[in-house]
């Protein structure tokens, strides 16, 4: 390894001993599972999170990374590459588990729920009906798990670069003529499962590209879905759309609205943090968050449905921290005021059976968007979700 010439070896070894002692051993700032636990009334905004079903061992991913991979196949060798740089995240409460175990999804609905999370978005993999990924959420359809749920139809190329672009591609992204049947028909079972949210009586589905496919394949596809929806007593199917790469036409493709999801669009807005970085060979940006915050720039308003959306932290350097990959700048007072923010914003300008907010995510460990439990700060980012419900609460009782 090279070292920049700032940064002696020996200079190194003494920093990154050092931040390693205190990610072990300094617990100054973790906070314990609550013992007074959120107690929804019909008033609170529903909070969903952004769920990955990535964790066990899937037959695409031995061949691509190696057998035995997953997700914290990265998590578990990514080192910090900056003085105060917070790497490696280490799981804590169910450790570096399997989620083929439905007992780990099980504690994972009782913490969300203690700290006032109403649902998981989870993400799923259909590519022209081969399905990816799924075990986990079929464990959960067929439990007794009592925590809300939708999916959003993670309907990009998948690949190695984890950008989801034409490079090493695993599984390419595609809409065939009868592709619509045999989305439906996967569908089904999940949206007539009484925990799946609807809006209107119509189920909620997210498409995280629509811009992947051409305008008419999309548009197509969308109408037959939703002829198949009414068919089975439902009146249609309440689309959302992310706005990833700065999509921001949903009307135009028969969508109801947008949900975000950041980081996508902050890239451009959020400066860029000078840090003395270890290595030459690291390629990635960090970025500052505070001044976005600060000047509101989180609080557009479009002529559509908005359903709004933030993270704790964000840093994908397990992924890509050789590959142009980012890392944000924030603190949780940043993530509090975050979130603060826009709750007050949906209580303003959506409609009650609107009131959705979004965060990205519970488990993206290797992108750092994490409200799950640390080793270093245990429920702090669920804690502090759970004051912003609260306050929100009392706000608009004030």
């Amino acid at each position: 390894m090279r070292w920049i010439k700032k940064i002696n070896k020996q200079n190194y070894i003494n920093l990154y001993a050092r931040w390693l002692s205190q990610l072990k051993h300094d617990t100054s700032q973790f906070v314990a599972f609550t013992d007074k636990p959120f107690l929804r009334t019909d008033d609170d905004i529903k909070i969903f999170a952004y769920y990955l079903t990535q964790f066990h061992p899937i037959p695409e991913n031995d061949s691509a990374h190696g057998k035995g991979f997953t997700e914290w196949t990265n998590v578990a060798s990514c080192a910090p590459y900056f003085d105060g740089h917070y790497q490696p995240k280490i799981p804590y409460d169910l450790g570096f588990y399997n989620l083929t175990d439905i007992n780990v999804m099980r504690r994972q609905a009782e913490i969300a729920q203690a700290y006032g999370l109403y649902g998981f978005c989870f993400y799923y993999y259909w590519f022209s009906g081969k399905k990816v990924l799924e075990k986990p959420l079929y464990n959960f359809l067929n439990s007794d798990i009592d925590m809300h749920f939708h999916l959003c139809w993670a309907n990009e190329n998948w690949s190695k670069l984890w950008d989801g672009g034409n490079k090493e591609i695993i599984l390419e992204q595609k809409i065939n003529p009868d592709d619509a049947e045999k989305f439906w028909a996967d569908l089904l079972p999940f949206v007539q499962d009484n925990r799946y949210e609807k809006i209107d009586n119509k189920p909620l589905l997210m498409i995280y590209r629509p811009e992947v496919f051409e305008q008419n394949q999309l548009t197509d596809f969308m109408k037959k879905i939703e002829f198949f929806a009414k068919q089975v007593g439902f009146d249609g199917i309440f689309w959302m759309a992310s706005n990833a790469m700065g999509f921001n036409q949903p009307l135009q493709l028969g969508f109801q609205g947008i949900i975000e999801f950041p980081p996508h669009v902050l890239f451009s807005k959020c400066d860029s943090v000078y840090k003395n970085k270890i290595s030459e060979t690291v390629n990635f940006n960090v970025l500052n968050l505070n001044k976005y915050l600060k000047q509101k720039q989180h609080m557009n308003t479009p002529d559509y449905t908005l359903f709004k959306a933030c993270f704790p932290s964000w840093d994908n350097c397990p992924r890509k921290a050789y590959s142009h990959g980012t890392c944000f700048d924030m603190t949780y007072e940043d993530f509090k005021l975050w979130l603060t923010d826009i709750l007050q914003w949906t209580k303003q300008n959506n409609k009650k059976n609107n009131q959705y907010v979004y965060i990205n995510a519970w488990n993206e460990w290797a992108e750092g968007a994490i409200l799950e439990p640390t080793t270093r700060y245990g429920y702090k980012a669920l804690d502090i979700m759970k004051q912003c419900l609260e306050e929100a609460r009392t706000k608009n009782n004030s």
